[in-house]
């Protein structure tokens, strides 16, 4: 499901709130009025105050009131509320009880917040729901998280300088804080390298559930459909089909090296998209199970020296034995 689409499905699941909403607030009062003589007809008067006074600073030429009656109609509103609250006070009512129902009072369960030249923008609530639902499309899995990564299934033994669990619980510490860094901190990009079946596609998943919670659009995608797309764009002559993978904020692409090599294509289309993300300082995380070697080799140089670039890009090495077969068996 495209991003447009599951936009217009989230408004619609939001409308839906709102009018569920509208019916419990509705509900709420109409028992608050029967635990409380005389409030309906105090709510009643307040509203008709109240659309006068809109209605009188769109029309002023029909009341000839001007600023001067505005002011007297602030002044009999907050006489009114204050009336209210004296009666609800009385039958031992909360102040808020004839307060409307949102499940995000910052937009009102619209979506979209405005700012003060009136321009629209998405409110935290709906840009992060979009994203968590966008993030579930493009096939993250949800458990893949910081919270759940657990270091035993590493081995601690250590052929090198360094276990492959002590390896890992690094790799995750710096994930976890360029994902709770984003957009700022010490790189922009991050590189994983390292044969299959080692995590690399589990600290991917972690860090685009954590910085897509914050709101930010996140972009998942492997090797192989980033080809699909490019092939797409390529001979359809419809460069806007990668607009979303260039301006993205983060883009995450998994298991670079997969997918096949496509004269004109693979390598062309590969590096256009990391230097137009390089030139708008966009975000990149790349998975790969090719040595540098082989990414030199596979790429170019033109392509590898942007993948390498030290100024913008950190390295994570990822080394040991798959640990797959283990956690089958460990779940089996």
């Amino acid at each position: 499901m495209t991003r447009d689409r599951m936009i217009l499905l989230l408004q619609a699941e939001y409308e839906t709130r709102r009018v569920h909403n509208l019916a419990v607030y509705e509900e709420r009062v109409n028992e608050t009025c029967d635990a409380c003589p005389g409030l309906r007809t105090l709510i009643d008067r307040r509203r008709s105050v109240l659309m006068e006074g809109i209605r009188s600073a769109f029309y002023p030429e029909e009341g000839g009131v001007g600023a001067a009656a505005g002011v007297t109609n602030a002044t009999h509103l907050e006489r009114m509320n204050d009336q209210i609250k004296v009666l609800l006070h009385k039958n031992g009512l909360s102040p808020q009880a004839l307060d409307p129902v949102y499940t995000c009072t910052r937009c009102r369960d619209e979506g979209y917040v405005y700012d003060e030249a009136n321009h629209r923008s998405m409110c935290d609530c709906f840009e992060t729901e979009l994203n968590r639902r966008m993030l579930g499309e493009l096939g993250l899995a949800g458990d893949h998280t910081f919270e759940n990564f657990n270091p035993d299934v590493f081995d601690k033994d250590a052929p090198s300088p360094v276990s492959q669990r002590q390896m890992m619980l690094r790799n995750r510490d710096l994930c976890e804080r360029y994902a709770d860094a984003f957009p700022g901190g010490e790189y922009s990009d991050l590189l994983f390298i390292g044969q299959s079946g080692l995590g690399k596609t589990y600290l991917m998943h972690a860090v685009a559930l954590r910085v897509a919670a914050r709101g930010v659009h996140v972009e998942y995608i492997s090797a192989f459909k980033l080809l699909e797309i490019t092939r797409r764009a390529y001979f359809e002559n419809n460069p806007g089909l990668l607009n979303t993978l260039i301006t993205v904020p983060l883009l995450l692409i998994d298991d670079l090296g997969t997918e096949p090599l496509m004269e004109n294509i693979t390598v062309t289309q590969l590096f256009n998209l990391l230097n137009e993300r390089l030139n708008q300082n966009r975000h990149t995380v790349i998975s790969t199970n090719l040595t540098i070697p082989e990414l030199k080799a596979r790429y170019t140089e033109r392509v590898t020296s942007r993948l390498l670039d030290e100024s913008r890009c950190r390295l994570l090495k990822f080394i040991g034995d798959d640990v797959r077969p283990m956690l089958k068996k460990r779940n089996a």
